[in-house]
């Protein structure tokens, strides 16, 4: 997009751009060329000073407060471009913990966010978790964590402002050790000692960390520093037994273990959802609450929207949404067998005689970009 070349430019100002607050305008070049568009954050004082340098708005664009965006807009975008811009959004909390005035009320705007989405766009979240492309593996896993249980928690009764708690705890669980993880995300070889006395310290030192910047809520604290507890009484740093676990910690620990199994790592494959989910359910009863499960396989499905299956056509498809059973979700086919992507996915309905799904594939047997799949999902 470009701007109109009949208005002319006006020069962007210093008090148009505020630190961590979103762009009024949209900001172009002297060339016309798109550079960040309104409702962006700037995050970074470097960010701003290059708005300045290198920034114009159109003469006529009225400079006024920003819209939450409107999920029902008629001009549709990709929720993906949402969710990546979660992650920047996260991704400053996690790293600026300490030095983000008013930390609380920043991780409440992004776990807002992530409630919207869930409660209007599940299966666009959903599919999120397997298709948004991430460059830090500790910024992904806490924003996973907190949208798979923005869409569990949707259908349960829970007290005032916990289920807010228990996502802004998913969001922060791992704030002690945001570089670790990046550096474990890599690393083939076994822990070394100081490494294995990080993990275990981390849930007391990310509390630690969220009390020195101003997190008072004690729920959310006891959450963080309980989410490594487990249910047969090996978790840490506690070891606690399973009657001194809250609920929502111990459904915290089962989306954690969930979207860690989901996602890959540079040294293996991420797990088809099918084999994560039944490894799962062998652990009821021992390990996690059967009540839980279920509601995550229910909320999930067989084939979780954004995952792949492969037809009995030989098609291989990407997952849109669940359709009338577990079994026979609505598809979009990507390709016939290992031929060429088609020109665009096509619609399969696979409760339909001969369009059955044959069972679970991987991303890499898809071989096709995020970018071609990201307007399945629109809003």
């Amino acid at each position: 997009m470009t701007v109109d070349s009949t208005k002319k430019p006006a020069k962007i100002y210093s008090s148009m751009v505020e630190l961590g607050k979103e762009l009024p305008v949209d900001v172009y070049s002297k060339s016309g060329f798109l550079l960040l568009k309104r409702g962006h954050y700037v995050l970074t004082p470097e960010l701003k000073q290059k708005l300045i340098n290198m920034g114009f708005a159109e003469a006529k664009q009225e400079v006024k407060p920003v819209d939450k965006p409107n999920l029902n807009d008629s001009k549709k975008h990709s929720l993906f471009e949402d969710i990546a811009f979660l992650q920047l959004r996260t991704r400053s909390v996690l790293y600026h913990a300490l030095a983000t005035p008013n930390l609380e009320a920043k991780v409440n705007e992004i776990v807002q966010a992530l409630l919207r989405l869930a409660e209007k766009y599940p299966n666009a979240l959903i599919a999120s978790i397997f298709l948004v492309p991430f460059s830090e593996y500790s910024v992904a896993h806490s924003l996973h964590t907190a949208a798979l249980l923005a869409i569990l928690t949707r259908h349960i009764a829970l007290p005032p402002r916990h289920r807010e708690t228990l996502i802004c705890a998913a969001l922060t669980m791992n704030v002690a050790q945001v570089e670790l993880q990046n550096e474990l995300f890599s690393q083939q070889g076994g822990l070394n000692d100081a490494q294995k006395q990080a993990i275990i310290d981390h849930p007391i030192m990310s509390s630690a960390i969220l009390r020195e910047a101003g997190i008072e809520d004690q729920l959310w604290h006891t959450l963080v520093q309980t989410h490594h507890e487990s249910w047969d009484g090996a978790g840490y740093p506690f070891g606690l037994p399973k009657e001194q676990i809250l609920p929502p910690a111990h459904m915290l620990h089962l989306a954690d273990i969930t979207c860690a199994k989901l996602l890959p790592r540079r040294y293996r494959s991420a797990q088809l959802p099918a084999t994560a989910l039944g490894q799962i359910f062998q652990r009821k009863d021992t390990e996690f609450d059967q009540s839980f499960i279920t509601m995550l396989v229910k909320e999930m499905g067989i084939y979780p929207p954004g995952s792949f299956v492969r037809l009995e056509t030989s098609e291989i498809c990407v997952v849109i949404a669940p359709g009338p059973k577990p079994s026979e979700p609505l598809v979009a086919a990507i390709r016939k067998g290992d031929g060429p992507p088609y020109g665009e996915p096509l619609l399969r309905e696979t409760h339909k005689p001969g369009l059955k799904v044959t069972g679970p594939c991987s991303a890499n047997e898809a071989k096709v970009r995020v970018s071609f799949l990201a307007h399945l999902w629109k809003c």
